[in-house]
Formats: C-alpha cells, sequence, structure tokens
C-alpha cells in the first residue's frame, strides 16, 4: 500500500551539537489530537509528540520526528497512523513499531486536520494556507482552495465519493473525480466536521451552534449546542453524534435533543471506537470514557510545555512553570518534589526569595501567589495586574517584591503582610522583565515597548532615572550578572545586548539568532551568558560577545533558560527525540 509514498518521503534529522545529560517531564501542553486504533490503542497528540497508550492506560512509546505541535491525528484500517502538525507535514506511521512510513509534505502552512478514506488508500487534509489537499495512490496530488483561511476540518462521505472540508471560510463538498463543488450554507465559520455512518454530515461553528446536512449536501437543520465553539465533532458506530466544545462539555445527540453531557476542561479533540470515546483537553489531559457516560481513565502525557525557569539561590531546587498553571520543584538528581497548584492559567513568572525559603509564582490569570517552599503551602495571592503577571523580582533583603503585569504596571509589595506599598505605570506595554541593584535601591524593568528603564526607589515615592529605548522591538528578557555590574536584553529584533547597570551605557550587541531572542541567564561565575529564543536554539556567549556554542535540536521555541549555583543549565523543552519539560546540559 505504501509504495506510492516513496516520491514524496523527506528525510528529516537533526541531532544536538551536545545532547542533554538529564530530560525531565511532568509538565502537560494541550492534548490537541487524539485516535482509537485496533486493539485498543490510544494515540495522544500533546506539543510536538505522539504517545501511544494500551486499552489498561499503560504507555507503550513516544512517536517523536513533528517539528511543532501535531495537530491531527487518524489511524486507517490496517492500523496505520497519520499525524499532521503545525510544521506543515503530514506523517505515517507504524504504531507496534514507532517507525516512520513517510513524511507528505507540500502545505505551505499549519496542518490541522487529516483523515484516511474509509477504504484507507487515499489521505485528505486541510491546512491554515486554506487547501485542500487528497494524496492518492497514483503518486498525485489534487489540491482545491477553499479561501484564505484556515481549515479546521475534513472528511470523507462513508463511501468515500465525496470530501467535505470545513473552515474559517465556510465549509464545502467536493468530488475530486470530476472537480465539481458545492458551498454549504454561505459563509459559517467551522471549527469541526464529521462525516456519519448513514451519510449525514455535521459542521460546528464559533459561535456554539451544530449544523446537519445530508449525503447530498442539503442542509436538514441548525441548533445550539455549546456556550462556546464547537472544538470537535463525531460519530459512534451506530450513527450518535458527539459533540465537544470550548466550554468543556462532550454532549451525545439524539437529532437535536441532549441526551447526556459530560463535564470537564475545554474539549479540542474526540474519538470514538466501538463502545469507548476519547478526548483531548487543553488542561494537557485525555479522557477515556464509555459511551454510556462513565469515565474510565485519564491520561496526561509529558510535553515541552515550560513557559519559566528558576533556581533556588543555593541551586538545590529547580522550580518550572508549565502552560497548564502547574509549578513543580525538582531536586538536584531531577527527581519530582512537589506540584504547587492554584493558577488557572500559564505561569508566566517566577522568582524565589533570596534564603530560599520562599516562591513567587506569577500566572497568566493576573495574580501572584507565594509559597512556603518546603512544604509547598500556599502563604499569599497578591492582588492582581490585569491581563497577566509578566515579571517578578525580590529586593536583595527578601522583604519586597517587585511585579510587572500585562496591564503596564510596576507594583512594589510588602509580600508577608499582602500589602501594596507602590503602583505606578512604568512602560507603555507589559512588563517582561524585572532585577534589583545589589543595594536595593534601583529597579530595573524591561518591556514589550522596547525600552529599558532604571528606577529609584525611596520612601516618598519613585523616579525615573533612565529610559532607553534599548531594540528595534520589544524586549523579552532581561537578566543580571551576579555582580550587579552587567544588564542583558533578549530583543524579537533578535539580538541581545549587554548593558553597563550603572550608566546605562551599551557595552556589546550579540547577533545571532535567527528569530526572536526570548529569555537569558548568567553562569555563575559571570563570564558566560544563555540565551534560548524562537530558532529553537540555546546559545552559550562569553561576555566580550564571542558566541561559544549553540545547540540545537529542540522541539519547540524556547522561552524558559536557568543557570543553577552548581553549573546546571535547565532549558525549557523537550528534543527531536524525547518529550519531556526539562533539558538539563552541563556546558
Amino acid at each position: 500500500m505504501w509504495k506510492w509514498l516513496g516520491w514524496m518521503v523527506v528525510g528529516l534529522t537533526c541531532a544536538l551539537a551536545q545532547q542533554p545529560v538529564q530530560l525531565l517531564a511532568g509538565h502537560r501542553a494541550a492534548v490537541g489530537a487524539v485516535a482509537m486504533g485496533p486493539e485498543g490503542v490510544l494515540a495522544l497528540g500533546a506539543d510536538a509528540y505522539i504517545q501511544l497508550y494500551r486499552p489498561d492506560g499503560r504507555l507503550v512509546r513516544t512517536l517523536s520526528g513533528h517539528t511543532d505541535t501535531v495537530r491531527t491525528l487518524d489511524i486507517a484500517p490496517d492500523g496505520t497512523l497519520l499525524s499532521g502538525a503545525a510544521d506543515t507535514t503530514l506523517r505515517l506511521w507504524n504504531p507496534s513499531t514507532g517507525a516512520t512510513r513517510g513524511v507528505l509534505s507540500g502545505h505551505r502552512d499549519q496542518v490541522w486536520s487529516a483523515r484516511f478514506s474509509p477504504d484507507g488508500q487515499r489521505i485528505l487534509s486541510g491546512s491554515a494556507d486554506g487547501e485542500l489537499r487528497l494524496w492518492t495512490q497514483q503518486g498525485q496530488v489534487q489540491q482545491l482552495s477553499l479561501g484564505r483561511n484556515w481549515i479546521y476540518g475534513v472528511g470523507f462521505s462513508p463511501d468515500g465519493t465525496l470530501l467535505a472540508g470545513g473552515g474559517l471560510d465556510g465549509a464545502l463538498l467536493w468530488n475530486p473525480r470530476d472537480g465539481s463543488r458545492l458551498p454549504l450554507l454561505g459563509r459559517i465559520s467551522v471549527q469541526a466536521l464529521a462525516w456519519g455512518p448513514d451519510g449525514r454530515l455535521a459542521t460546528g461553528d464559533r459561535d456554539g451552534r451544530i449544523q446537519l446536512w445530508d449525503a447530498r449536501g442539503s442542509f436538514v437543520q441548525q441548533f445550539s449546542a455549546h456556550r462556546l465553539a464547537v472544538s470537535a465533532l463525531v460519530w459512534s458506530g451506530t450513527g450518535q453524534l458527539i459533540s465537544g466544545g470550548q466550554d468543556g462539555q462532550i454532549i451525545f445527540w439524539a437529532g437535536d435533543k441532549l441526551l447526556r453531557s459530560l463535564q470537564s476542561a475545554s474539549v479540542l479533540s474526540l474519538a470514538v471506537s466501538e463502545n469507548r470515546l476519547l478526548s483531548g483537553h487543553d488542561d494537557g489531559r485525555a479522557r477515556l470514557w464509555n459511551l454510556q457516560g462513565a469515565l474510565l481513565q485519564t491520561q496526561e502525557p509529558p510535553a515541552a510545555s515550560v513557559a519559566v525557569l528558576a533556581y533556588s539561590p543555593n541551586g538545590s531546587l529547580l522550580a518550572s512553570g508549565g502552560w497548564e498553571g502547574e509549578v513543580w520543584l525538582w531536586n538536584r538528581r531531577g527527581q519530582p518534589l512537589r506540584r504547587l497548584s492554584g493558577a488557572e492559567l500559564e505561569i508566566t513568572a517566577l522568582a524565589f526569595t533570596p534564603d530560599g525559603r520562599f516562591l513567587a509564582a506569577g500566572s497568566r490569570d493576573g495574580q501572584t501567589r507565594i509559597y512556603e517552599v518546603e512544604n509547598g503551602r500556599l502563604l499569599q495571592t497578591l492582588e492582581a495586574h490585569g491581563n497577566g503577571v509578566g515579571a517578578l523580582a525580590f529586593a536583595p533583603n527578601g522583604r519586597a517584591l517587585a511585579s510587572g503585569g500585562r496591564d503596564r504596571l510596576l507594583r512594589v509589595w510588602d509580600w508577608q503582610a499582602g500589602k501594596k506599598v507602590l503602583e505606578f505605570r512604568a512602560h507603555e506595554s507589559h512588563l517582561t522583565g524585572l532585577a534589583w541593584s545589589p543595594d536595593g535601591r534601583t529597579l530595573y524593568s524591561s518591556s514589550s515597548d522596547e525600552s529599558l528603564a532604571w528606577w529609584t526607589l525611596r520612601p516618598e515615592g519613585v523616579r525615573l532615572e533612565r529610559r532607553l529605548m534599548a531594540h528595534a522591538r520589544g524586549i523579552y528578557g532581561l537578566a543580571q550578572s551576579p555582580d550587579g555590574r552587567t544588564l542583558a536584553t533578549a530583543s524579537h529584533d533578535q539580538t541581545i545586548k549587554l548593558w553597563d547597570a550603572r550608566s546605562g551605557a551599551l557595552l556589546r550587541t550579540l547577533p545571532g539568532h535567527t528569530e526572536a531572542a526570548q529569555a537569558l541567564a548568567f553562569s555563575p561565575d559571570g563570564r558566560r551568558l544563555a540565551s534560548v529564543g524562537w530558532d529553537k536554539t540555546l546559545r552559550l556567549w562569553s561576555l566580550q560577545g564571542q558566541l561559544l556554542q549553540t545547540i540545537r535540536g529542540f522541539v519547540r521555541p524556547l522561552y524558559a533558560v536557568a543557570w543553577g549555583r552548581d553549573g546546571s543549565l535547565a532549558v525549557g523543552s523537550g528534543t527531536l527525540r524525547q518529550a519531556g519539560t526539562v533539558a538539563l546540559f552541563r556546558p
């Protein structure tokens, strides 16, 4: 069957220049794709990885090869696994061995949906480039443009003669034999699409409505289903429609009548096989149900979902904050000690007190939570910044905490009392970095408004000492050398700059990243600087501006880096070969 793929196979190799000494796994990324195959195998797409589980919940293996988020999964009648990803490719896998059977390349943007034909001989894919592509055994690819916008759902009719595609520009039926097409019901914004075994087609839109069509594309009915967008649709083998929504509901339907509703986290994907339903959610979990609504098991596949990292001052603990809203604490051996929960959205900032006894965690939900490190107890929850916390820094004496928000405000707290001491508008856009001078009298702040600012804090108030338009684009990383004499900034203009912390003089510019530079960390001895960015590289620099090393092979754009006192360098991502949360190096 797969000989026809030979001409489309693309080699994809990318080895690390330096392998991590350890890869930690714990945080979760959204489970954006699910599928169920023969013998009950469960396939979950989380971040750029695919994890395969047995029906009893045991992990079989992790499939790696995609270089960006897996968006869609399907399984052919012979058990072959199909995946489509944000890296613009589709991949074919042998689930029993984990081997890649082929790579289909041609889309110009993210692949959001892909399905096998009923006989497994053809593949239909839809992409953010607005195109449907039909891959055939004869080595041909037929293309049809649905419009300029993203395609979220595709499907074959039960007899395989008609194809359906739906996205932001609406939905249509396509007969690839004669090239005819039939638009459906004007320009609805389709978020999900599924063709039932009896020939009925279901589409779901961003307003929470479901539309039903007959086998010829004639409109049957429309009804309200969810409070938010319909994000997933699937038909059972008996012809029952099941919908999943961004409101976290999974609903079983008889026509337009609600039979049963399950409540969970926001639903991203659904798959059904025999008497079981598999759902993927944005809380990083997949849930297996029977069709009577009983929850059978929950899976939490690890993935590279770290947004921020921080080492404790003595280097004994590493804190990692993930997109799922949890903080993990790890010991020197890479073992997880505890999980700190409470945040509702992504963890965006972390800071230890100078004595290492307490940890502040800021979230996209706007709140800053203070935890006691020894037992994980939540001590304080500080007043929320609008639209999220962007940066945190404890003063050298540990008594004051500075927080910067996406609301452009900078606050100084007596955090033990939960009292706000100062608040002022510091920048014209959200704050992305904070640092204190060693004497605690000056506070440095950076922002996506491209500026770096020096603030003098006095009992009578705050005074702006200096503001520099430091980069051509927004600043997203700020770090201070251990001796407090040098500041480093990382920008979306792809450069890193070093500054004299006292005078504000530009010391040097470090070019090298090919996409936005995102985060920075000085080595414990202050002689080297680590930077990470959207180009999926870790770069090591001397403070004289020499690029010492470039480490590649990460699966995601890199958002977090931290350097511990024992020399351990932590990077927030897994590698192309293995799913993970944090990669540890000894540079």
